[in-house]
């Protein structure tokens, strides 16, 4: 018999990502939990109501997992890819919260993200994390208080960000192969740390004093 203790592991992981702070709303206390070990993979999760937590893990082969939540939050998801195909898409939306934590460990990675949380005494928050091989992360925030925390290590990289609107505050890590162009945009608040890495070492960008 395959042991879970692996899957087990990467849920625990992804959910230690998330790390924002309690929502004005309740917590979700319902929603969908998905474990897959091994060969396609897939699953595609569409939830709207006011309690859509979801938990995905897939453990190897083609992974994929296509996640949205649309309606009125308290939106929370965490996802865990380990090895081989990957991909993950979200698209998360209002009124209130769209906590994400993503993490994928190794081979094709690629992450779409795009979270709307527009008040409701806000949140918003992603949290990713791409460990070796494809990477690839483009993140979208659209108002509110937009907190997010990108991390890729090793491998081909590229990253993008946009943080429309509100209070907005990025960390953004990136260390060995490919790298990327900064490719960043914040509207409103403006608070970021950028750093990159490689054979020439690290590279900081402070809090810059406005929005880019």
């Amino acid at each position: 018999m395959q042991s879970h203790a692996p899957i087990i592991a990467l849920a625990l992981a992804a959910g230690s990502l998330l790390t924002t702070p309690a929502l004005a709303q309740s917590e979700p206390t319902r929603g969908v939990f998905v474990a897959q070990i091994g060969d396609g993979s897939s699953a595609t999760i569409t939830q709207q109501n006011s309690d859509s937590l979801a938990r995905v893990v897939q453990n190897g082969n083609d992974n994929q997992t296509d996640l949205a939540q649309t309606g009125s939050a308290p939106h929370r998801a965490q996802i865990a890819q380990d090895g081989d195909g990957n991909v993950a898409t979200a698209r998360q939306d209002g009124d209130g919260s769209a906590d994400l934590a993503l993490l994928q460990q190794g081979n094709g990675n690629s992450a779409l993200i795009f979270q709307r949380e527009t008040a409701a005494a806000g949140a918003t928050g992603a949290q990713i994390v791409q460990s070796g091989n494809g990477n690839s992360i483009s993140l979208t925030q659209d108002g509110s208080d937009n907190t997010a925390t990108l991390n890729q290590v090793g491998d081909a990289n590229s990253m993008s960000a946009a943080q429309l609107g509100s209070n907005n505050s990025l960390q953004w890590s990136q260390n060995g192969d490919g790298l990327a162009d900064l490719q960043i945009t914040q509207q409103g608040g403006a608070n970021m740390q950028v750093t990159q890495s490689n054979t020439g070492g690290a590279q900081f960008l402070p809090p810059p004093g406005g929005g880019g």
